[in-house]
């Protein structure tokens, strides 16, 4: 990947979907995320495969059992009967705790800065820059806890991805790389874009959160 490479997120679906692509530099690839339009694998009661025509997933990979884990506790701002009562700081602070917990769950020794910003573009929840390891969050999109805790979930995903690929112990080390170096943009084919592993794990990640604030 280039030394450029940035994932930005937006939504820009008019038929009410939400969709996130990206646009990243020519020299590094773009894994931008989307919120799952399929259920993903549920992770709350474990995983051996992804959805979406995804690699299979091994045995211990982070994320299987969210029960286990304590998830309903650092979830507990995001339910909707909270969220809209707690503060802007309030908010950003619970996705401070959620991306600590992430990171915890994922093994991630490096996680990156969680940063907000209200100069973001229209439509555009956040992204992640593996050149700065900084996740950037835009606080005018933060109206809606599932989607909050989804972009958190999903590029802190990403973010371990990042990490795995570069760890030569990893055995996935290998499979990530190829999947960043052979990245399919949603421009160019959503499908592939959808159903690629890098993508459909991040997806089914996250969703193992969204159905615990759904639950």
């Amino acid at each position: 990947m280039g030394s450029d490479f940035e994932m930005i997120h937006h939504i820009e679906s008019e038929d009410g979907s939400d969709i996130r692509d990206g646009s990243g530099g020519e020299s590094g690839a773009d894994y931008g995320g989307d919120l799952a339009q399929v259920s993903g694998v549920d992770l709350n009661i474990g995983a051996d495969t992804c959805g979406g025509g995804a690699a299979e997933m091994p045995n211990d990979q982070p994320g299987e059992d969210l029960n286990d884990t304590g998830s309903d506790a650092v979830l507990d701002n995001f339910q909707e009967s909270k969220w809209s009562d707690l503060s802007l700081e309030e908010k950003k602070q619970s996705m401070a705790e959620l991306a600590d917990f992430v990171a915890a769950d994922t093994g991630n020794a490096n996680p990156p800065e969680i940063a907000f910003s209200d100069d973001m573009a229209d439509g555009t929840y956040g992204g992640y820059s593996p050149e700065t390891n900084r996740i950037e969050i835009n606080v005018n999109m933060l109206g809606d806890s599932t989607e909050a805790a989804d972009t958190i979930a999903h590029e802190m995903w990403h973010a371990y991805q990042e990490q795995a690929s570069k760890d030569p112990n990893n055995p996935r080390a290998g499979d990530y790389q190829e999947g960043f170096d052979n990245y399919i943009s949603p421009e160019y084919d959503f499908e592939g874009y959808e159903n690629q592993m890098v993508e459909a794990e991040a997806r089914d990640y996250a969703q193992g959160f969204k159905d615990r604030i759904g639950s």
